[in-house]
């Protein structure tokens, strides 16, 4: 009886440590499609101008300027942050209007940086300037 114990008790384990991280990974994916970010209607117009731009699907998705890139942690932590936030204003209260804070204009700032590096290699990014700000209208558009 001991025996048959603990081989329930591995394959409980077992299953913890293998199928609740793929599954939770496989989350993550599904969650940083542009499919499910632009499920909210308040993503609707973001949606249509990324469309007509150079930063759209497939080349660039919605992840890959709204999220930090640099370490899966600091990703995940960010997501559950502001897809908490996301959710509770869309849901509980009335919907937000899209607005980027301080936390998430550097991400983007991050963002912008490292997939053009050799486009600002000789353009000083550390004056508090932002990319966007003089390039707002590439990524979404008028």
């Amino acid at each position: 009886m001991r025996k048959w114990m603990s081989l329930k008790a591995l394959i409980v384990i077992g299953a913890v440590v293998i199928i609740i991280p793929i599954a939770g990974w496989k989350g993550v994916e599904l969650t940083s499609t542009n499919a499910f970010c632009t499920t909210c209607h308040v993503m609707k117009p973001q949606e249509e101008t990324a469309a007509h731009t150079v930063h759209r699907s497939p080349q660039v998705n919605c992840k890959d300027c709204h999220l930090p890139n640099d370490n899966a942690v600091k990703m995940l932590a960010y997501k559950a942050y502001s897809g908490s936030k996301d959710i509770y204003s869309n849901v509980v209260g009335p919907p937000d209007h899209i607005r980027t804070t301080n936390m998430s204009k550097s991400i983007i700032q991050n963002n912008c940086i490292r997939c053009h590096t050799t486009t600002v290699q000789n353009i000083k990014t550390t004056d508090g300037k932002q990319c966007f700000e003089c390039h707002r209208d590439i990524p979404h558009g008028k």
